[in-house]
């Protein structure tokens, strides 16, 4: 062949990109053989990390090890990258071509190379940490910067991937959680739909759950820094905690633990006293969420927070309204919560119908003070009728009766300005405009 074939890197590309999709459908069904591989009950046959069959026995253990004989690839230079001659007929420069075409990184074989022993120092790790803790830190520490090599070496394929994931880990079980939820985030920026999302909701849940529990514990300032526990963020352990819940349910809207993230950011901030975001949150599970099993308890805390919310009876009374609307739902939806709760429920809507009373005395009071008695005879009226066998509507009641003798349109406080315009034109004097000279503004 006199010069490069491009078509036969695309088809080898292709052919890559074939075996990867078919490996990242089926390794979750292969079982790992120590010095073997990948092993696959449905062919029969041993595979490398990267899904490739491992041959003889030889090539086994040198597939396993990541132990390649190809010729270490360098980076191509840009300039070389156009300059396609006979040259290119040589085996390790033909490799670097294809790499660099099909975007898998620069050098394969020192990805696998630092996957091995990263996996190696991980597995130690694991194996130091119920008899020596800070060993096995530094074993995960050591193991994640390995696993970032890995990554580093072989961009944009499924070990970079898993590498990143690792890293996470590793930080993770080193304790270091705040580094660890930053390199989750740079995993999921870098592979949105990877197939450990799953796992990272759950490490993210635990690691929002211990903050949460660090900050009742601790009740530090939020301005106060951290500057010596490393399984903190410097600054506002609450703060991160409902944050990394939103990313839980923004980075996996469907998964398992999108409902369980949104009650418990609604629940922590409900904790804290931040009753209408708490509000918000069990209103976005109620609708987002309607088959979560959270239901129940967002409609009885979402009564609880709008009872909070509400101000007094000089302000907005939708707060109570909606309190009302949910309880109903409540008594609906929930027959069987409802009859073992009924006893909260019923002290919880009678201090909403006791408020909203007050709110309609508070109106019928504002119009009796001012001498209007149509106004007030109106909600003291509305207090018998909504408001029966309350202390409120038996106030209202006697009122009334003492209202049937008092004049039904007492003077007018306009009557003096109704008279003084029922006064002759010429008793009237003319308003001056500010311009001057003779003319006024009404003549």
């Amino acid at each position: 062949m006199d010069s490069w074939n491009q078509g036969d890197v695309v088809a080898q590309y292709e052919q890559m990109r074939a075996q990867q999709r078919w490996w990242e459908q089926n390794r979750h069904r292969a079982e790992y053989v120590s010095g073997r591989g990948w092993y696959l009950a449905d062919t029969g046959q041993y595979y490398d990390g990267s899904g490739r069959p491992v041959a003889d026995a030889a090539d086994q253990v040198q597939q396993v090890v990541f132990e390649t004989k190809e010729e270490k690839v360098e980076t191509v230079d840009s300039k070389k990258k156009t300059e396609f001659g006979l040259k290119s007929l040589v085996s390790g420069k033909m490799v670097r071509e294809l790499k660099d075409v099909t975007g898998y990184g620069p050098d394969q074989q020192e990805a696998r190379q630092a996957l091995v022993k990263a996996d190696n120092l991980y597995r130690e790790a694991i194996q130091l940490a119920s008899s020596e803790k800070k060993k096995s830190h530094k074993r995960y520490l050591e193991a994640a910067e390995n696993y970032a090599q890995a990554a580093q070496a072989w961009p944009d394929s499924a070990i970079e991937e898993e590498a990143l994931f690792k890293v996470a880990e590793c930080y993770f079980f080193a304790d270091d959680l705040p580094e660890a939820e930053d390199q989750f985030g740079r995993l999921i920026k870098k592979y949105p739909n990877t197939r450990f999302l799953e796992l990272i909701g759950s490490r993210r849940f635990k690691i929002a759950e211990f903050w949460l529990a660090k900050n009742r514990e601790e009740q530090r300032r939020r301005l106060q820094p951290n500057f010596h526990d490393k399984t903190q963020p410097m600054l506002d352990c609450f703060g991160h905690a409902v944050r990394l819940y939103d990313r839980i349910r923004i980075d996996d809207p469907v998964g398992d633990l999108a409902d369980d993230a949104t009650m418990a950011a609604a629940n922590a901030f409900f904790e804290k006293g931040k009753y209408s975001k708490a509000d918000q949150l069990y209103t976005d599970l109620r609708e987002a969420f309607p088959d979560s099993e959270h239901q129940f308890e967002a409609h009885l805390l979402a009564i609880k927070c709008k009872l909070m919310i509400y101000q007094g009876p000089e302000y907005d009374s939708s707060p109570l309204d909606d309190a009302e609307k949910l309880y109903q739902k409540i008594r609906r939806q929930f027959p069987q919560e409802y009859q073992k709760r009924h006893a909260l429920l019923d002290i919880s809507v009678a201090k909403i119908r006791a408020k909203q009373a007050e709110q309609v005395w508070f109106f019928a009071e504002y119009f009796d003070r001012r001498g209007e008695t149509n106004g007030a005879q109106h909600y003291y009226n509305r207090v018998v009728r909504d408001f029966p066998g309350t202390s409120i509507a038996e106030k209202s009641d006697k009122r009334l009766a003492e209202l049937q003798t008092e004049p039904e349109a007492p003077p007018s406080r306009l009557a003096t300005v109704k008279g003084l315009f029922e006064r002759r034109d010429e008793e009237i004097p003319p308003l001056r405009s500010e311009t001057g000279g003779s003319g006024t503004i009404l003549r």
